[in-house]
Parts: structure tokens; C-alpha cells; sequence
């Protein structure tokens, strides 16, 4: 006989979330709990009944607004072509979307283009600032009946339906470990990132500090900000290289990071980095040896299951977990 997800779920004693990532083959299930739900889901012939949602929405659209700080940013070129991927694929069930791109960390920036979303807005994608003034923008949102997803950036104290991105924390941890392996533990270090109103941002750097400081002979000399500009990059590393002879080892932890190369570059100093993200930057530059190892974060699968938690809500009717972490990788020229 047929079954539903929701009565998959009560058999099997888990949430529905949990039958969703098992279904889907998504992580974050218990390889024993994962086998007992599609046990029962074979054995109850379970066929999720989307055709006939498929038909329910052909005759209107799912709209979806998406704001990003993205100007001037590559990392944010695959985050976008995921969304785009995503809208793609649920094409049939009338998802709509419509981006907007800013620039920087200014969180009136950001208020202003939320202001300006038409006002029947149901979905809102939002790379947000952590800041008390955006914060309760969002959720006046909510309040109203928005489904607002937070994406790449989470913010303090906000009622979001969920923050897909990077565990920022955790991804730093992983770059200060790389410092200490790639230095043999010893080094002279400058912390290079974005802004401290972006909340991943001050997430990464206590990450490195965190494991920087487990060994003696790593010290963090400066941590500067650059805001994701390259020309604002490259003033700031050039200050940093002429007030710190001693520095050796540079973790670039957000962008800027062509900004921050030149500067090294032309300084003659033989210096260490490492950076954040596959880009065409850090590719490149891990190919001439300018950067040693870039911890990635799944920016395209970042930009897709933002869309799909929209979909999953609206379309599907499931539930959206709180928190949706992608996956931490390291990249080396021998990756490439």
C-alpha cells in the first residue's frame, strides 16, 4: 500500500527531516537509521507524489526574491550558478527568481534592497550582515509571512527558516590546522578578512586563533579587515608587510585576495599563505605557489539547496532544517 514521508517518519521513530536526507540521499543520517528508512519505504512502495503538485502550481509561480553582496566578489559566481541550477530544475513547479546584487558590508545597503522587494514578497534568499538593524528587518519579514533563507552568512538572534552555508567555526579551525602544518609550527601570522559585521567572518578567525594557539611558536601578529575589495586588500597588506618585518605566514580567510597576492608579490618577501575558497584567483594562484592550500565550502551546492529549502517548504510541504552546513574540503595544486 502507499505510504506518506510523514508516516515514514512515525514507523521508523525519527523526524520527517530525517526520512527527507535519507530519501534524498543527503547526509547527516545514521547509515543504520538511513537502511531502516528505506527499508519501510520499500516495503510500503513510497513514491513521493509530485506530479500532481507539479500540475497544482502550473498555473502560477513560486516567486523568489534573492539579495547578495556580491558585487566584486567571485566567490558568490558558483552560489549563483546554483541558484540558477536549482530554479532550473524545479522549472515545472513555477519557480521564479529574481536577484538583486549589492555591494560590501553596509548593512543599509542591504536594508534599503530588502525595502525595495515588491510587496507581496513570499521568498526571500538573503546574504545578510550581522547587525541589530537588519536583524529585526528580517524578521518583520517573518512576521509578515515571508520565508526568509539565510545564505552563506548567518546573523545573531533572527527567526529565519534556515542558514545554508559553511560551518565558519569549524572552516576555520581547518585553516589554523594548515598553518601549523604548513609552517612546522612556527610562524609569524596576519589574519586577512572580509568585515567583522559578517558573522562567519568573525566565526573563521577565532577558528585559526583557536588552533593557532596550540602551538608555541605560532603567533598571530594582526588580524586586518579589507572588506572583499582588492584595492582596499592591497593598501591594507602593504601597511601590514611595512609595520611587521617579522611576519612569514599570511591566512587569508574571506576575499580580496588578488589585493592581498600583489601586495606580497611586491614586497620580494618570501611569504606564506594560505586562503579560502576555489576561485579562479586561488586556482591560479595555487598553480604559481603564491598559496599553498585553499579550504573550500560548496559555494554552488550553497546556491542550490537555498531554492530547494524554498521548494521543500512551499512546493513539497516538508520540513527545512534550522541549520544546513555544506561540506569542508581542502584544495592543493596537486587537486587541480
Amino acid at each position: 500500500m502507499a505510504i506518506t514521508a510523514q508516516k515514514i517518519a512515525e514507523i521508523a521513530g525519527v523526524s520527517r527531516g530525517t526520512v527527507d536526507r535519507a530519501l534524498k540521499n543527503r547526509p547527516g543520517v545514521n547509515p543504520d537509521t538511513k537502511e531502516r528508512i528505506l527499508k519501510i519505504a520499500k516495503e510500503y512502495n513510497y513514491k513521493p507524489n509530485l506530479i500532481g503538485k507539479a500540475l497544482a502550481y502550473s498555473n502560477h509561480s513560486v516567486k523568489i526574491e534573492v539579495i547578495l553582496n556580491s558585487v566584486g566578489n567571485s566567490f558568490f559566481d558558483e552560489i549563483k550558478r546554483g541558484l540558477f541550477a536549482a530554479k532550473e530544475a524545479y522549472s515545472d513547479y513555477g519557480l521564479e527568481i529574481n536577484l538583486t546584487e549589492v555591494k560590501g558590508y553596509d548593512s543599509k545597503t542591504i536594508i534599503d534592497a530588502i525595502d525595495n522587494l515588491p510587496n507581496d514578497v513570499k521568498n526571500l534568499i538573503l546574504t545578510p550582515v550581522d547587525d541589530s538593524k537588519v536583524v529585526n528587518k528580517i524578521n518583520e519579514l517573518v512576521e509578515k509571512g515571508v520565508n526568509v533563507v539565510l545564505l552563506s552568512s548567518d546573523v545573531t538572534d533572527s527567526n529565519r527558516l534556515t542558514y545554508v552555508g559553511c560551518d565558519y567555526l569549524k572552516s576555520g579551525k581547518v585553516a589554523g590546522r594548515l598553518v601549523g602544518l604548513l609552517s612546522n609550527g612556527n610562524a609569524r601570522v596576519c589574519i586577512v578578512t572580509g568585515n567583522t559585521l559578517h558573522k562567519g567572518h568573525r566565526l573563521r578567525v577565532e577558528g585559526v586563533c583557536s588552533i593557532a594557539n596550540q602551538y608555541d611558536n605560532i603567533k598571530i601578529i594582526d588580524v586586518v579587515e579589507n572588506n572583499d575589495d582588492n584595492d582596499v586588500a592591497y593598501k591594507t597588506m602593504k601597511s601590514v608587510l611595512t609595520k611587521s618585518p617579522e611576519l612569514d605566514f599570511v591566512c587569508i580567510t574571506a576575499g580580496g585576495v588578488s589585493g592581498t597576492l600583489k601586495a606580497i608579490e611586491e614586497s620580494g618577501r618570501q611569504i606564506k599563505v594560505c586562503s579560502f575558497d576555489d576561485t579562479e584567483v586561488t586556482r591560479e594562484a595555487l598553480l604559481s605557489g603564491d598559496i599553498l592550500a585553499t579550504v573550500c565550502q560548496q559555494p554552488y551546492e550553497q546556491g542550490y539547496n537555498s531554492v530547494k529549502s524554498i521548494f521543500d517548504l512551499v512546493v513539497a510541504k516538508q520540513e527545512v532544517e534550522s541549520y544546513q552546513y555544506t561540506n569542508l574540503y581542502v584544495v592543493v595544486d596537486q587537486s587541480i
